[in-house]
């Protein structure tokens, strides 16, 4: 045997050599199977539609959120969870109840999730009803005044309800509770949806809109600017005179009376 022959078969007996090859063996093992995995990529792709759900989430939830919501979240929320015939100008626009031709507008400025708002629906809003709106004196215009996430989802389902029917379904919402309010809210104000007669579609398209959050969420922006309206419920009558709901009847009574006596000179 050759000295060349003895070097090389010394070599593969050596331990140092048989690392050698050993290391070799694992480094090519790991670069083909790194090279050839499809997944490779997906930890960071994974945790950005993570963040994009999460802030959409939070946006909806919390209504200080529903006006920064970043144009990805706007387009997925769009093109992905609302239906094609729904229609934003027609679910932003005002519910009104009573003849539009009255002289006397009442804008109520409420949230379906407080407590003195309730209580307004279930005396001094149905005494204004039966004086003045069924009368033909007043209409009454009700503007959301979100106070939380909550207030924004429930508006939104009620926007999507016929419009015959806005505003029994709202004083049922605000009747009721203290019923639903302890429970799954959504689901109970779903149910009662589809009772007026809208579709499951029609309520999910609402509820994933995010240009109607913001609609809603403007309303109190518009109040806050325009009228200086700080707590629920608040009355506006004739865009000028500003008053608690759950003032004394007697004090409603005498503002809207006068209101009256001028649009009769």
């Amino acid at each position: 045997m050759s000295e060349s022959e003895n070097q090389t078969e010394e070599n593969k007996k050596s331990p140092i050599g048989i690392i050698w090859v050993v290391l070799i063996l694992l480094i090519g093992v790991l670069g083909f199977a790194i090279y050839n995995n499809p997944n490779k990529s997906d930890g960071a792709q994974g945790d950005a539609q993570y963040d994009t759900t999460e802030t959409a989430s939070k946006s909806h939830d919390d209504p200080s959120h529903s006006h920064d919501m970043g144009e990805m979240e706007k387009e997925n929320l769009d093109s992905t969870s609302v239906s094609a015939d729904f229609d934003l100008d027609k679910a932003s626009k005002p519910r009104i109840l009573g003849d539009a031709d009255a002289p006397i507008k009442i804008s109520e400025h409420s949230s379906f999730t407080c407590g003195h708002c309730s209580k307004f629906h279930q005396t001094n809003f149905k005494r204004i009803k039966a004086d003045y709106v069924d009368t033909g004196k007043a209409y009454i215009i009700y503007n959301d005044f979100p106070l939380n996430g909550h207030d924004i989802k429930i508006g939104a389902v009620a926007r999507c309800v016929p419009e015959k029917s806005y505003f029994e379904f709202i004083q049922l919402l605000f009747e009721t509770q203290k019923d639903w309010l302890k429970e799954d809210y959504i689901k109970y104000v779903k149910q009662n949806a589809l009772l007026t007669g809208a579709s499951a579609a029609q309520i999910e398209s609402c509820l994933n809109s995010s240009e109607l959050f913001e609609a809603l969420a403007k309303q109190r922006e518009v109040a806050m600017k325009d009228h200086d309206v700080k707590a629920t419920p608040t009355l506006v009558i004739n865009d000028s005179v500003v008053i608690p709901g759950l003032s004394d009847y007697s004090e409603l009574k005498k503002a809207l009376d006068a209101e009256f006596e001028k649009s009769s000179k």
